[in-house]
């Protein structure tokens, strides 16, 4: 029998037992960087596949629907997710960059993408097997595209399967909640955690589980994207800062470079900096960066803590601006007179 590598073993064996029948619509349900979209692509791939399965086997990855499936062609799956550049139903506005108009990204799933589900839903399948409709995330339908869902989901096939992913189902409409089964997902342990980066062939980045929030996969998209590196870069200036002004130039380039942190990010990484200082200052073991607990107490035992807690704070509310800093030379000259106050900087 063939094995499957996964996050999340434990719960795909108990989706692929033999006992088990799986409902019409299914929702994996936690936070992200866990492990739900690679869970669910398998099970994808497994209800598409032609050959039988035993329990607990994945996809044959030989039959011709594994191969169409590979190539991301397959005619009785659907993947609806947020376009990454259409216009904002609501807004209907353009953007424009250097002389030329670009669309907007939409940040919702839009009912014209719900309506083409349901065409599908109505079609008999292609290959005479299962058909599988992939939502990630599901609460990127708002209230009326999620109605627009529900009547498709009260009309339950046999041989078709909805596989929703969510990373905050409570902001689900209830009757969404109430006509699929969740599957709930929770931060893995640390030892899996780092067995699974391991397998990646990611082991030395392990240490950024802490700063990811013990989600694995977050990490894995960090460090395949290049932004593990920048961040090594960052947490080297907050150890050994510069003067405001020298630092935020040296921000700006790295928030510019390729494969960079987004604003929001290194915004972000501040915050938990000075929240793991605000720990030492108490005597309590750092949360985000436990490899520098000894450089943390160091820089800690001298700093005031009500000043410590007022650049917190002020961190906290920049964060607000961070994805759209009308200067981002001056947004970032900001962050660091704040950040750095403490330290007397």
């Amino acid at each position: 029998m063939n094995e499957i590598k996964l996050l999340n073993i434990e719960t795909w064996r108990s989706l692929t037992n033999a006992e088990t029948r799986l409902p019409h619509a299914l929702l994996f349900a936690g936070p992200t960087g866990v492990g739900k979209r690679e869970l669910a692509d398998a099970l994808a791939a497994r209800l598409l596949c032609e050959r039988p399965r035993q329990p607990h086997e994945p996809a044959c990855g030989e039959c011709p629907s594994c191969l169409v499936t590979a190539s991301g062609q397959h005619p009785d799956y659907r993947l609806l997710q947020p376009d990454s550049a259409v216009e904002g139903e609501d807004e209907g506005e353009t953007a424009s960059e250097g002389g030329s108009e670009k669309k907007k990204a939409s940040k919702q799933i839009r009912i014209q993408q719900v309506r083409e589900v349901e065409e599908f839903f109505h079609l008999g399948g292609h290959r005479g097997g299962a058909r599988v409709c992939m939502i990630d995330p599901a609460e990127a339908m708002n209230q009326i595209t999620a109605n627009a869902l529900l009547k498709i989901l009260e009309e339950p096939s046999a041989s078709f399967y909805f596989i929703m992913i969510s990373h905050r189902w409570r902001r689900l409409l209830p009757t969404l909640l109430s006509r699929s089964r969740r599957v709930m997902f929770g931060r893995p342990p640390a030892v899996q955690a780092e067995r699974w980066l391991a397998e990646q062939k990611l082991t030395d980045n392990a240490k950024w589980l802490p700063f990811f929030g013990h989600a694995p996969l977050e990490v894995a998209v960090a460090a395949k994207a290049g932004r593990l590196k920048a961040l090594e870069s960052v947490v080297a200036d907050l150890l050994k800062p510069q003067e405001p002004l020298t630092q935020a130039n040296r921000w700006e380039s790295l928030v510019k470079a390729d494969g960079a942190l987004s604003m929001e990010e290194l915004v972000t990484t501040v915050q938990k900096w000075l929240f793991d200082l605000g720990q030492c200052a108490v005597a309590a073991p750092p949360r985000y960066f436990p490899q520098q607990n000894h450089a943390l107490n160091s820089i800690a035992h001298r700093l005031s803590l009500p000043v410590l807690m007022q650049a917190q704070q002020q961190v906290s509310q920049l964060r607000a601006w961070s994805n759209h800093p009308l200067n981002a030379r001056l947004f970032l000259e900001d962050l660091c007179v704040r950040a750095f106050r403490p330290l007397g900087l």
